[in-house]
């Protein structure tokens, strides 16, 4: 019995064992093993493993997969950061699976969670609001682009100008860039229109 143990932590590699995963490799399959032997990239803690190994499997655009190590780097006890980061990575790999409602209540979970990580934010991006901020922009897309909610896009983009995620130039921008594609799509619309006897 002892000889297996030790015979099956041989098999653990070793970026793996150093982020104390032993065990939770254990419990994989062979072929998420595999897979995810595809994204090692290594990590000193579970959250930077399997936010690494994530982040390369939604590179890969392997998001069923990416969805899964999100979800288990999630089962854990984070940081306010850290569960907000991993939060931003499982919105892309659920709108990569077409689970948008999924997608929309992380999106939720991490507006609900944005106030109280925004200083380390804004103090880890030079003070200033990263560009790409998933809970922020991918809603908008899930709204305008899956949903056609346009008057639900303007609510979110006033929303967003509250909460500071968007400054008053780019709350304007927006909302004339979503006023644009309306029209567009109504004239669309028209010219697409058959009539029919």
């Amino acid at each position: 019995m002892l000889f297996r143990k030790a015979s099956s932590e041989l098999n653990t590699p070793p970026e793996i064992s150093g982020a104390g995963l032993t065990e939770w490799y254990a419990s994989l399959s062979k072929e998420d093993k595999v897979k995810l032997g595809r994204y090692i990239k290594g990590g000193s803690s579970v959250y930077a493993f399997l936010y690494s190994a994530a982040y390369a499997a939604l590179a890969d655009e392997n998001h069923p997969f990416a969805v899964f190590l999100c979800e288990e780097c999630l089962k854990n006890d984070l940081p306010g950061e850290e569960r907000f980061s991993i939060s931003e990575l499982l919105i892309d790999a659920y709108i990569g699976t077409k689970r948008y409602d999924d997608a929309k209540r992380v999106c939720e979970g991490n507006l609900a969670l944005y106030d109280s990580v925004s200083g380390d934010i804004l103090k880890n991006n030079n003070g200033s609001l990263p560009e790409n901020i998933r809970c922020r922009n991918r809603y908008i897309d899930i709204v305008v682009g899956i949903e056609s909610g346009y008057d639900e896009a303007f609510g979110l983009l006033d929303r967003f100008f509250a909460m500071g995620l968007i400054d008053e130039e780019e709350l304007a921008y927006r909302k004339q860039s979503l006023k644009i594609r309306r029209l567009q799509r109504s004239f669309d619309g028209v010219y697409t229109y058959t009539y029919k006897n």
